[in-house]
């Protein structure tokens, strides 16, 4: 008989919220980016405003309860990392791929994911081979699929070469996952880090929009631009917050399990705000969502107790 505590055993219970908050309030994005590009924000100079607004925010809350992040060596290996990999590569890919293919395919990219970080963590033997993970990136990945495929046929407008150019976005989002688990100090406070890396990430991201857009201050894309961008600002804020969290406590492949939570969050953000309806392909996407996540529940906990008997 399987009991409900194997399967969303006590342990997991903290990260699989902090999963729930980051994904939902990252699924608000697309609705943000909506509103801000559509008042008129350049892409890049928006991608540097919500950056360096979440940094602000993060910085602010992390001085009055974790402290400020510290700039040794170690944390700023782990701040560049994250910065680069997990946060500005794949959100250039997403730039360069998105008059080149349609959006079906780019949300297919975003579903591989968990499935290129459970291989990646499997090839540095940061994971085992556990038949309820490979369930749980199964039924997510399929969760996602009757998102899309009902929906349309996801026909490819560009090259072969985007379609292969666009898999560097679940690369660098698997090897986020994967090496910041392995790099990040288990002592240090998830805020602080995320604070530290948001600082980077504004740092470089301002280089690349200056140099294409010039300078775009935050009020001239007017009141509908600056609700966007401070909407998104938070929403990194709290997402990047729980990443640093969650690696702490269940690991990278645990992690990756957000972009499904995302694709359904990102929905369900579009039918309230904006009125989109929701089909029955959509409620049983959400259901095999949820499978997926016990299965990967199921999963980290073993891998994690079995982790605690060899370091004990």
């Amino acid at each position: 008989m399987i009991k409900i505590s194997n399967i969303f055993p006590a342990s997991m219970i903290v990260p699989t919220l902090l999963l729930l908050v980051g994904g939902i309030s990252y699924g608000s994005l697309f609705s943000a980016n909506k509103r801000a590009i559509d008042a008129g924000f350049p892409f890049l100079s928006y991608a540097f405003w919500q950056v360096l607004l979440a940094a602000i925010l993060l910085l602010i809350i992390s001085s009055f309860t974790a402290g400020l992040p510290r700039l040794n060596k170690t944390n700023l290996n782990v701040f560049s990392f994250v910065a680069v990999v997990g946060l500005i590569l794949p959100l250039l890919v997403i730039t360069a791929i998105a008059d080149k293919l349609p959006p079906g395919v780019v949300t297919l990219c975003a579903a591989l994911i968990p499935a290129f970080t459970y291989i990646l963590a499997l090839s540095v033997r940061v994971e085992k081979m556990r038949l309820l993970s490979i369930g749980g990136v199964i039924l997510g990945f399929g969760s996602v699929l009757l998102i899309v495929l009902p929906r349309e046929s996801l026909p490819i407008e560009g090259s072969w070469v985007w379609v292969i150019f666009s898999l560097l976005m679940p690369v660098s989002a698997a090897a986020n996952n994967t090496f910041s688990a392995m790099l990040r100090p288990p002592d240090a406070a998830s805020i602080s880090m995320s604070a530290g890396m948001m600082v980077i990430a504004a740092i470089l991201l301002f280089i690349v929009s200056w140099s294409h857009d010039g300078i775009f201050l935050l009020t001239d894309a007017g009141i509908d631009g600056l609700i966007g961008v401070l909407w998104a600002g938070a929403a990194l804020a709290i997402t990047y917050t729980c990443f640093f969290e969650i690696i702490k406590l269940a690991g990278g492949l645990f992690f990756a399990q957000i972009n499904y939570v995302i694709v359904a969050a990102g929905l369900f953000w579009s039918w309230a705000l904006f009125g989109d309806s929701l089909s029955i392909w959509i409620w049983t996407a959400v259901l095999l969502l949820v499978l997926s996540l016990a299965f990967m529940n199921a999963g980290t906990s073993r891998s994690l107790k079995e982790k605690q008997k060899i370091e004990s």
